[in-house]
């Protein structure tokens, strides 16, 4: 069942549009659900247009937040994060965000994972709620008594946490291939809960991938079709479009970036130096691929140490 606020295209239309064009779909103010985990098949491409457009007042939602967080923090562009954590993993902490979370200037509303993907289930089910045994006894309901409730069991058992469906404005996702009518598919190695479930919560569908293909093409592997077209409002063609994070069985994450924004972002003159040289910049995609050194680099050695 789909969330009664979604918005539904005309089936079998073309959604591919131009990245620029895409991001009409997200205002200044929305809540924008961005998929992927931390270092693995994030929406990059989508988080450098919303800084070059000069985006504002964005919220977000995700699982594990990572660089891509960190650069929406530092660029002003967000002023709240629902999320489980916000992490660079191995590459450590995202600064700039915690900064602005210690500032206040970027409200944090902190869940457990399981209580996240129940509020964004009740919204694609068209819920008000979903409960889960999970978080009774911690600090966080009594954080958020707007969204999370005790409540007993009418069949007699154990106490309850009753989650309150959260509906984004736009999802936005990354994934390996497309077809004009925005038919979705991922390779096995890369599929998410929060890509499952992020669309069929939201108002309004925004998804990148690494390649526009003939319908045909989705055809020979119907089982890696995620999303079907008519939940998709838009779909672009942006190859390389989750670096710096990863695509599994495409190509890993760039350390060498990861490393370099995690030393420029220990101060904000040299994060800002970094947004300038690799974002504000370069006018496009192409541009920044350039800028990264993938112009020069293959997708192996983007992974590699050094």
């Amino acid at each position: 069942m789909l969330n009664e606020a979604h918005h539904v295209p005309s089936v079998g239309s073309d959604k591919v549009c131009s990245l620029a064009e895409a991001i009409g779909l997200v205002r200044d103010g929305d809540m924008v659900a961005l998929a992927g985990m931390a270092t693995q098949s994030a929406p990059m491409a989508v988080v450098r247009e919303f800084i070059r457009q000069g985006r504002r007042q964005l919220g977000l939602v995700c699982l594990v937040g990572g660089i891509g967080v960190d650069w929406l923090a530092a660029a002003g562009v967000i002023d709240r994060v629902v999320c489980c954590a916000v992490s660079m993993e191995q590459f450590g902490t995202c600064r700039q965000f915690a900064r602005a979370a210690e500032s206040g200037r970027v409200r944090v509303q902190e869940l457990s994972e399981w209580a996240l993907l129940a509020r964004l289930a009740a919204a694609a089910q068209a819920l008000p709620y979903l409960p889960i045994r999970g978080l009774v006894g911690t600090d966080l309901i009594a954080a958020d008594s707007d969204n999370l409730r005790v409540l007993d069991d009418p069949f007699g058992g154990p106490p309850v946490v009753a989650c309150r469906r959260l509906i984004p404005d736009v999802a936005v996702l990354h994934a390996h291939r497309a077809d004009r009518a925005g038919n979705v598919q991922c390779e096995p190695g890369a599929r998410w809960a929060d890509a499952s479930v992020m669309p069929k919560a939201a108002r309004r569908v925004l998804v990148t991938v690494e390649e526009i293909v003939d319908s045909a093409v989705l055809r020979r592997h119907p089982d890696r079709t995620v999303l079907p077209g008519f939940l998709v409002d838009a779909v672009v063609e942006v190859p390389h479009g989750a670096h710096p994070t990863s695509l599994p069985d495409r190509y890993d994450y760039d350390t060498r970036l990861h490393r370099e924004w995690v030393a420029a972002a220990r101060h904000n003159t040299s994060s800002s130096a970094f947004l300038d040289r690799y974002l504000h910049t370069p006018p496009d995609e192409q541009s920044y691929l350039v800028a990264a050194g993938l112009g020069t680099r293959n997708k192996e050695q983007a992974g590699q140490d050094g």
